[in-house]
């Protein structure tokens, strides 16, 4: 082939890599100054003895609004006490589940069944505009957000051994975080104005209450994923002669198995809102159910009656915080009852039910007791996902909504 003066060209990408590997090898040239300097006594220093980092002791420097180290926790701190006490967060569940929640709480349960106001205002039709809206954002917390991270491990109990490819996704906090805001939006926006300057929406708060059970001392510590407080104490008008369910009788299990005992704990109750708030008392709180957070001490499973447990003592455990706090920590049977509603979501199956605290005294399963009103397992749709490339939400259920407007509108 004949060659050309295109061909005879240097490739420029070529070049400057091999003229900056040959600069970067260059050896300092020997001019003599060193020597024409120390022949006239001035003093020559090596310019990398600068460079080094002289050792020294480094100095404490206190800045405004330091992290201060946690106290050890040994017998000294101030929260220590000699006597145990039980405490159940909200990332454990309880073994018996709904069971044994009624147990601690002193609780009989009415199954399938809420308040009347609510049954009402679930039947109310909601516009096709709004349902539209809940579609939206059940597609957007499943599918169009752009969250990827390692979703769980997938197992098959067939084959133990075998290790499935790991899959990037949403998740299951950031889908429920995103759904449950949206749909209250949503709800905000088609109630009456009146009904939405009269309430208050916090995020992620805590609360605390404990309390003694047949010499036992138990604690409650739950955070509320979202809490919508109003101007005037929660009422519901509760039929007396319905059928309920019991306390039943856990033998020979004790009411405080798998939960853990603490050392390190205050005696006081804590509501997460002060007292000087006007809209201070507890209307609706909505608790998520994390399968990557929420799980057994022993590893296993969680099941449908431990979920459903966890919803009673969640309600529980806000409703005797602001008890508390309205009659003080040594209250045992309230003068009035303290109704709060409360949604445990998973981000599609639905929990609904309404607390009646009358007492606090829950020593044995005579005398007063409480009363939990709840409406279990509502799908809010069977599938939503990509299919053949194009977002797909499958058997959308509108009563789910009727509720949660019910719930915020009671």
């Amino acid at each position: 082939m004949k060659l050309s003066q295109v061909l005879n060209r240097q490739h420029i990408g070529f070049m400057f890599k091999k003229h900056w590997l040959v600069q970067g090898k260059r050896v300092p040239i020997e001019t003599g100054v060193e020597e024409v300097l120390r022949a006239k006594g001035i003093p020559v220093q090596d310019a990398r003895d600068f460079i080094k980092e002289k050792p020294g002791r480094k100095q404490h420097i206190n800045v405004v609004g330091n992290y201060e180290a946690p106290l050890p926790l040994n017998e000294n701190h101030p929260d220590y006490k000699e006597k145990p006490c039980y405490t159940l967060k909200n990332t454990n569940v309880l073994l018996e589940g709904i069971a044994q929640a009624q147990v601690i709480t002193k609780t009989v349960l009415v199954e399938d069944k809420l308040p009347h106001r609510i049954e009402e205002l679930a039947e109310i039709v909601a516009p096709k505009a709004v349902h539209d809206g809940v579609k939206k954002a059940i597609l957007s917390a499943n599918v169009f957000d752009a969250e990827q991270t390692k979703l769980p491990k997938i197992k098959d109990p067939e084959r133990p051994a075998y290790n499935f490819p790991r899959i990037l996704g949403i998740s299951d906090r950031r889908r429920n975080q995103i759904l449950t805001n949206k749909i209250l939006q949503l709800v905000e926006k088609s109630s009456d104005i009146e009904v939405s300057l009269s309430k208050y929406v916090v995020n992620d708060v805590e609360c605390r209450t404990i309390f003694d059970k047949e010499d036992d001392l138990i604690q409650f510590h739950e955070v509320s994923n979202i809490l919508v407080t109003s101007n005037k104490p929660l009422s519901h008008d509760t039929e007396k002669d319905i059928p309920f369910v019991g306390i039943p009788d856990l033998y020979p299990v004790k009411h405080t198995i798998t939960i853990p005992q603490e050392h390190f704990y205050s005696d006081s109750s804590i509501y997460p809102i002060r007292p000087s708030v006007t809209m201070r008392h507890p209307h609706t709180t909505w608790l998520h159910f994390n399968s990557t957070e929420v799980s057994n001490i022993y590893e296993t499973p969680v099941t449908l009656p431990q979920i459903l447990g966890r919803s009673l003592t969640h309600a529980f455990a806000l409703a005797a915080s602001y008890a508390k706090q309205l009659y003080g920590e040594d209250v045992k049977d309230l003068p009035e009852p303290v109704y709060i509603n409360c949604i445990q979501t998973d981000g599609q199956n639905y929990h609904f039910g309404v607390l009646e605290l009358n007492t606090l005294n829950v020593d044995g399963k005579e005398g007063t007791t409480n009363v939990w009103y709840c409406k279990n397992n509502l799908t809010l749709y069977d599938s939503s996902r990509y299919f053949s490339g194009m977002p797909v939400l499958e058997n959308y259920n509108p009563k789910v909504y009727g509720y949660i407007n019910a719930f915020y509108n009671c």
